[in-house]
């Protein structure tokens, strides 16, 4: 072969060496990719429990220590209408992964109890804010109203549940979250059509200033942000106002800014206007950290294929908390495309700092029909962020 043949074959092969290395992997165009995880913990196997309680599902977090948190969770017979289902309360080490149960407590039937939201009060107070449904003649379920059940420190148990009192005249049935600063506690929360006193199915924002014990409504926030009807919602302070974070009837995810009294500033559809989000996010939580904003939740990386095929993954969105415009999607679990019939409810806490900055994500996850574990997932931030 002439030799000025071979010197352009082979500066041309090195371009196109030189051109492969140069794009993006598959997906890191849109954002999208997988964490690396550092380690799994069971914190609760289904298969060790009492066959009535082995459904465990939605576990939510309180930080209560440097090396402990407080995990609450729904242990019943199925996802709903299972009458009698119970919330357990668990103490966690995250150094060990070391778990033990605080208390199981019952609904009786034919309610159930469904999620439970745990809150540290201004005054130092704990409580679990618990989604109580009841199982109807028809055998669906029907929210009943919410309840409340106080950590009594001196007993070192809970106390009984206690009804939380219709707030402005309205009844309210399934908690979120809460944010707490000096005095001053938001809760996001839920009412339940037109059956319950009240009568509007909408998310709202209550107020307390004496750590729950009296609650004023702030804003409808189904009403403030365009009229859509909304379900699971989640939300962070962020400046002088909030970011919110919508799961819509309409099966539309959607992120919202407000001002500090929750009045809508900005406000951007997620599902079906980015490439790897085709969906609701199920039961987000929002975040902000190392100025960047974070939406958390059981999410659908590739477009609908029916209810069966496509297969739902646990994601964290990351996204500029004042233009809400979304940069990076991360998948954190299932990946491969398992078969992942419940899960993904989620919540986190971070320990160590720098390089050695650990998330730790809890949820629930259930394989091929099987009852679900609740589970740990840790992964080193900077692989994440």
């Amino acid at each position: 072969m002439d030799f000025h043949l071979v010197l352009l074959w082979r500066r041309l092969a090195a371009g196109a060496a030189l051109l492969l290395c140069s794009l993006p992997l598959p997906g890191a165009e849109s954002g999208l990719r997988t964490a690396p995880r550092l380690a799994t913990h069971t914190l609760l196997a289904a298969a060790s429990q009492p066959a009535e309680y082995r459904y465990a599902a939605f576990p939510t977090l309180l930080r209560t220590g440097a090396d402990e948190v407080w995990i609450a969770c729904k242990t019943g017979r199925s996802h709903a209408t299972d009458a009698g289902a119970a919330m357990e309360v668990m103490r966690h080490t995250l150094s060990t992964g070391a778990t033990t149960l605080i208390q199981r407590m019952p609904a009786p039937p034919p309610r159930l109890y469904q999620m439970g939201e745990l809150v540290q009060l201004p005054d130092g107070t704990r409580a679990l804010y618990i989604d109580v449904q009841a199982v109807g003649w028809d055998g669906r379920h029907y929210r009943s109203g919410a309840e409340v059940i106080r950590w009594d420190a001196t007993r070192g148990a809970f106390g009984p549940a206690e009804v939380l009192k219709p707030i402005d005249g309205v009844l309210y049935g399934y908690p979120f979250e809460f944010i707490s600063e000096g005095r001053t506690t938001w809760q996001l929360l839920m009412a339940f059509g037109y059956h319950q006193p009240g009568g509007r199915w909408s998310v709202d924002v209550v107020r307390s200033e004496d750590s729950g014990r009296s609650w004023r409504f702030v804003r409808n926030l189904a009403e403030e942000f365009g009229g859509a009807k909304i379900n699971e919602s989640g939300f962070t302070r962020h400046g002088d106002g909030f970011l919110v974070t919508t799961r819509g009837y309409d099966r539309i995810a959607r992120l919202h800014r407000t001002d500090g009294e929750f009045r809508v500033r900005r406000q951007v559809d997620l599902s079906g206007k980015h490439p790897h989000i085709h969906d609701i996010i199920g039961r987000p939580r929002v975040f902000v950290r190392d100025g960047q904003g974070y939406l958390l939740g059981r999410n659908w990386t590739q477009p609908p294929r029916g209810a069966s095929a496509t297969p739902m993954q646990l994601c964290l969105i990351r996204f500029d908390p004042e233009t809400l415009v979304v940069s990076a999607v991360v998948v954190l679990d299932n990946a491969e495309n398992q078969r992942v019939t419940d899960g993904y409810y989620a919540v986190t806490t971070f320990t160590g700092a720098g390089p050695a900055e650990i998330l730790h994500v809890f949820t629930y996850k259930a394989l091929e029909g099987r009852p679900p574990d609740i589970v740990r997932y840790d992964y080193r931030w900077a692989d994440v962020k």
